[in-house]
């Protein structure tokens, strides 16, 4: 499927599940090489940067928090992007929603008109890039967001639960970080090759500005990170500790009534002289006789500070 958007000269094509026939009328218009046209194709490729002598190629992947059967999960949306100097390519297997939202805004020129200096599609593809880390960032909070809650609940008395919870929370951010770590690499290629790239040495601020943006979202990841693994440290802690409360509780009342199984035991035995058996009033004395040294206990344990 494609969708073409143009404003001010500038025109960006979007592609989702390209076919052949699409691709190869894109690399016949652009003069693009064609092993460009083979890395716009659904088949997964590694994030890089390949520099032409009319456009570049930018390989990124990004992670994105989705809910399915209301457990969230983080995948793996990857975008190919082939930046002339009057065009934007982009090619994706996969719907991905800021996307979408910033074909709406490219629609209604809001971003032009807000923004003087899009002289080029270079700058197109950076706020582009900018629109897709605003949409990781609001995942990263929404797991923030579930951290805190899961902090509420661990205090709550509900340790057992936030087990599963939190590994689910853990699992994400280690996606997310493993997802999105090359994009490092990408911005400072990008920023190294300087004035070599299409757009010259006055995009390299513009370059500088992503790469940033990206450092703050691996530092969100990091934090994040951090506060998952004081909290399972703090859940595991309160657990441990109520079950061995349970342990501790089951000890005393097995301890506090050992005296009484052994009268009672020791009454069973079968001999002709064992005292009180035979004797009418002898149930009784025996019930009383556990009964005292039940409390015996339980209060010299009362006093020792045991219970």
């Amino acid at each position: 499927m494609t969708n073409t958007h143009s404003a001010r000269g500038l025109v960006w094509i979007d592609l989702q599940s390209p076919t052949d026939e699409e691709i190869s009328s894109l690399v016949k218009r652009y003069g693009l090489h064609p092993l460009v046209g083979e890395e716009l194709k659904d088949s997964p490729s590694p994030a890089k940067v390949e520099l032409y002598k009319d456009y570049m190629m930018v390989i990124l992947t990004f992670p994105v928090r989705v809910n399915r059967n209301g457990k969230y999960s983080v995948v793996d949306r990857e975008i190919d992007f082939v930046i002339g100097k009057d065009f934007l390519i982009t090619s994706h297997p996969d719907g991905v929603d800021q996307l979408e939202y910033f074909a709406k805004i490219f629609e209604t020129n809001t971003i032009l008109k807000k923004d003087a200096q899009i002289e080029h599609s270079g700058h197109l593809f950076y706020h582009m890039v900018k629109k897709l880390y605003a949409g990781m960032y609001e995942d990263l909070d929404n797991i923030r967001d579930a951290l805190l809650g899961a902090e509420e609940r661990i205090f709550s008395g509900d340790e057992r639960d936030m087990v599963e919870v939190l590994s689910g929370l853990s699992r994400e951010l280690i996606d997310f970080r493993e997802t999105a770590r090359v994009h490092s690499d990408i911005w400072r290629d990008l920023i190294e090759v300087g004035d070599k790239n299409l757009f010259g040495v006055d995009f390299n601020p513009y370059v500088r500005d992503i790469r940033d943006e990206f450092i703050r979202i691996h530092e969100l990841i990091q934090n994040s990170r951090e506060l998952v693994g004081d909290l399972r440290e703090t859940n595991d802690s309160l657990l441990n500790t109520r079950q061995n409360d349970i342990m501790k509780t089951l000890t005393i009342i097995n301890f506090i009534f050992i005296p009484a199984t052994f009268i009672s035991a020791l009454f069973t035995i079968p001999s002709p002289n064992v005292p009180l058996v035979g004797n009418p009033g002898g149930w009784t004395v025996l019930v009383v006789l556990m009964f005292a040294i039940t409390l015996i206990f339980w209060l010299v344990m009362k006093r020792k500070k045991w219970l």
